[in-house]
């Protein structure tokens, strides 16, 4: 039999997991979608994220913004392992602008094939600052660096990608196409 006690834990551990579920599922669900273009994937790692969430609630556990990104680095990760992740997006996402899709314009197509391109520490800090709309101090937290390294990379990671959309002359890019 469960005290009584235990039984006020259990259930103010799964109020604060339905919480946590509710405020930052769609984020991660999207910061998965940004690293794996694939909505099953995403949705399937976002799950495996909160999962094990859910079977640490009793481990005293603080949940933060940063544990979840962690998390989900490390189940990416994973993912990564069995596949040539590289390879496989950068085709996925030419094929898409061939084909441009009914719901994205051929800025916003342009704009995710050049960040493709880039390398992976500074397709991260792109996805999280203008898809993610994750603020500098967030970043900061979920990459283990400073306020101000987080600036220094985003802003090394717009001039490289600025000079990958100047290579096309054809690109007529605007900005806002980066947060669409």
């Amino acid at each position: 039999m469960v005290s009584s006690s235990r039984a006020q834990r259990l259930a103010a551990g799964e109020r604060e997991f339905e919480e946590l579920f509710r405020t930052y599922h769609a984020v991660i669900v999207a910061a998965a979608f940004n690293r794996l273009s694939d909505r099953t994937d995403a949705e399937d790692a976002a799950a495996e994220v909160f999962a094990q969430a859910w079977r640490r609630r009793d481990d005293a556990q603080v949940f933060t913004l940063a544990w979840l990104y962690a998390t989900l680095r490390n189940i990416v990760g994973n993912t990564y392992r069995g596949r040539s992740r590289h390879l496989r997006r950068a085709e996925r996402v030419e094929h898409e602008v061939e084909a441009p899709h009914a719901l994205a314009s051929e800025d916003v197509l342009e704009v995710r094939l050049a960040v493709n391109r880039l390398d992976e520490a500074d397709r991260e800090v792109i996805w999280m600052a203008y898809w993610e709309d994750l603020g500098r101090e967030e970043m900061a937290e979920i990459l283990g660096c400073s306020i101000s390294a987080v600036r220094v990379r985003l802003h090394r990671a717009r001039r490289r990608l600025e000079q990958l959309l100047a290579l096309d002359p054809a690109s007529t890019v605007k900005e806002d196409a980066w947060t669409s």
